[in-house]
């Protein structure tokens, strides 16, 4: 598959979705969507009487049952709109935070997700274009193996070209690397493709190209690989399963991957004319083969991936829309690839993963979709699932709701959820309708945000409701109103929250007090930080982008803060880059960023595409940084590549030894710090 070029937003937030609205038809296909998060409600909710968000172990006859009801509730119109296509796009990878041993950037310590470059300290792994940046029909991508020499430097050990399993294009998502052996795993998707133009009104001219995107029969792939001879490995283990990636996750040589399926059922193709008599005919011939996923192996046939004793099921949710979302937990280090697998019927916005737990976030109620926009129930809530892993092991624990949803971005949406000492701590939106563009801040008003504290009780399987914030004693928003929340990051017991609408406030939250979460601290610099890095010493590193006057975006901003104390943050240093529509790694996923801690020392590398003059190509550069902890201070230099067009959604840097890794457009470079 080829990368193609990426486009540079030219004037508003969010930078994500109109990064998606100008991305030509290449990029478009290597996009799918999910599934959107729940609604309003009031931003302090009480605690329910009733555990209703609870799900349980389906009996015999259930899980059909259960369809039956929802196909029967849609009536003759079908699946809503908020099932099947959503607004936002998913890119290619997510997520990022501490400095995991793989050396990609991570949410949590310890827990290892996908992506497009991985090390062990001896090799680099990485995921290539073919050659030429064409496609074969018998593979969508390449494995590249280099071997560090003595100066730290990578030769290549081999190319492995990576099996088309599919009938159509195949895009890769990322990798997973086993901890302590050369054994990994592709991940990649791949569907049938249906795009059309929808339609935007005059106010929103940001998004005028905009490709409405619907996949069908979207298919996870895995590629299970021992690299133990890089110049000679084995046949892969070919896995392919049935829905689209919601995420996946990794600890020590377990993988867990997420899948979502959503089942197509003769009910809803029946037309609009259909007789009660042809509609209940529909319904008799449904069985549970219709409605639960399968896995294909090495390309053999389809067979069920769960049963439907293997599923649990929530009889309160109130979405008609139908899907099944499967955790598969794979033993990487197993001689055959041992796995399980189990279900919930329900969809899955998104996945959060501690050491020891592991959370799905469902919408209890539809999403639609007006003119572009995604709106919300006033009265949604999101419920969550709270599981607990061991091994190839998963068990249910309990759930709870929140009110809202988890917003717009699918990168962000785990970044919404933290579990500390065993509580959850939860930021959802609870407004309707999200901004799209600079005109947004003026003319719509910003979704209040609500922080919740989740704690579970064993004895009825339950995520209670433990706090909210902000509350009767403690009324302020988060945030100033008309303010929109764009940067959250838990650590420890404290959170960071970065609003936006002319000024970027920095919120420092007080979590000591599971029960009592309160603001302590606030910032007011220009512009916005999209995403925020803890280092030790009580430092905080954002990058985002400047702002004028007006609110509109300019360049890409690079931020270090002093937090140790959380009543009065102070910026310690900045630095703007480029004009309005420069962009950096992490305009297209968390992953565009590389730490490497050294002592007191924090370095990272950040490539950016910047704009220095509008009618000119933009300059390619690999921005580093060195952050010390003891002296507070930031040491700035860059590595400029040359001026034109790049794919900074798939460039990956990786700080190793002393030397500075850089995968761009299909090849590996290397510099000395």
């Amino acid at each position: 598959m080829s990368f193609p070029r990426p486009p540079i937003p030219t004037q508003s937030r969010p930078p994500r979705l109109l990064a998606a609205a100008l991305l030509s038809a290449a990029l478009l296909a290597t996009v799918f969507l999910a599934a959107c998060g729940g609604g309003g409600g009031s931003p302090a909710p009480a605690p329910v009487a009733s555990n209703d968000a609870a799900i349980a172990t389906a009996q015999s006859g259930e899980v059909l049952a259960y369809v039956r009801r929802k196909l029967q509730a849609r009536g003759p119109q079908g699946p809503g709109m908020g099932a099947d296509m959503p607004l936002w796009l998913d890119t290619v990878v997510t997520a990022t935070g501490s400095v995991s041993r793989s050396g990609t950037v991570v949410q949590e310590a310890g827990i290892d997700e996908d992506d497009l470059i991985k090390t062990d300290g001896r090799r680099i792994y990485t995921l290539q274009p073919l050659p030429g940046g064409g496609e074969r029909k018998d593979a969508f991508a390449q494995l590249g193996v280099y071997t560090l020499d003595a100066a730290g430097r990578p030769q290549p050990s081999g190319m492995l070209p990576l099996v088309n399993a599919a009938a159509g294009r195949t895009l890769t998502r990322g990798m997973q690397l086993a901890d302590g052996l050369p054994r990994l795993a592709v991940l990649a998707e791949s569907a049938d493709d249906i795009m059309s133009w929808p339609d935007c009104p005059p106010d929103m001219a940001c998004i005028t190209s905009l490709l409405a995107y619907q996949p069908t029969s979207p298919r996870v792939h895995l590629q299970l690989l021992d690299l133990t001879r890089a110049d000679q490995p084995g046949t892969p283990e070919r896995l392919q399963i049935d829905g689209r990636l919601v995420g996946s996750r990794q600890i020590g040589s377990m993988l867990y991957v997420v899948a979502s399926h959503t089942p197509s059922f003769a009910f809803d193709r029946l037309p609009a004319t259909a007789s009660d008599a042809e509609r209940a005919a529909a319904l008799a011939r449904l069985q549970v083969a219709d409605v639960l996923p399968q896995i294909s192996i090495n390309g053999g046939p389809r067979l069920p991936l769960v049963g439907e004793t293997d599923c649990w099921l929530q009889s309160a949710n109130a979405s008609t829309a139908l899907a099944v979302t499967t955790i598969t937990a794979i033993d990487l280090a197993s001689p055959t690839w041992a796995r399980s697998s189990r279900c919930f019927v329900g969809g899955t916005e998104a996945l959060y993963m501690s050491t020891a737990s592991l959370y799905l976030a469902t919408s209890r109620q539809d999403v639609q979709t007006l003119q572009g926009r995604l709106l919300f129930a006033p009265e949604a809530r999101t419920d969550i699932h709270k599981f607990n892993v061991s091994g190839a092991g998963v068990s249910y624990r309990g759930s709870g709701s929140v009110n809202g949803h988890l917003g717009w971005d699918r990168e962000k949406t785990s970044y919404r959820m933290s579990e500390h000492l065993g509580d959850l701590r939860v930021l959802s939106f609870t407004g309707r309708s999200g901004w799209l563009s600079a005109a947004d801040a003026s003319t719509q008003a910003a979704s209040p945000a609500t922080l919740t504290v989740l704690r579970e009780n064993p004895a009825d399987a339950s995520l209670r409701t433990l706090a909210t914030l902000p509350n009767a004693q403690r009324p302020a928003s988060i945030g100033k109103p008309g303010e929109q929340v764009y940067a959250v990051r838990f650590t420890g017991d404290r959170g960071y929250v970065v609003t936006f609408r002319q000024t970027d406030p920095l919120y420092v939250l007080d979590l000591s007090n599971a029960a009592d979460p309160r603001s302590v601290g606030e910032l007011e610099v220009p512009g916005y930080s999209d995403w925020l890095f803890p280092i030790d010493g009580g430092l905080l590193f954002g990058v985002g982008k400047d702002a004028d006057d007006r609110g509109l975006m300019q360049g890409v901003k690079v931020s270090l803060f002093d937090v140790r104390d959380p009543a009065q943050p102070r910026l310690l240093d900045s630095r703007n880059y480029g004009l309005a529509g420069s962009v950096s790694g992490l305009d297209y996923g968390p992953h565009g960023l590389s730490m490497r801690v050294l002592g007191n020392s924090t370095r990272i590398a950040l490539p950016m595409l910047l704009t220095l003059d509008a009618s000119e190509p933009p300059l390619q550069t690999l921005r580093l940084f060195e952050i010390n902890s003891s002296t507070r201070s930031m040491v700035r230099s860059s590595l400029d590549l040359g001026t034109g067009w790049t794919d900074i959604s798939a460039t990956r840097s990786l700080l190793l030894g002393d030397q500075v890794h850089l995968l761009r457009d299909g090849k590996l470079q290397t510099w000395d710090w």
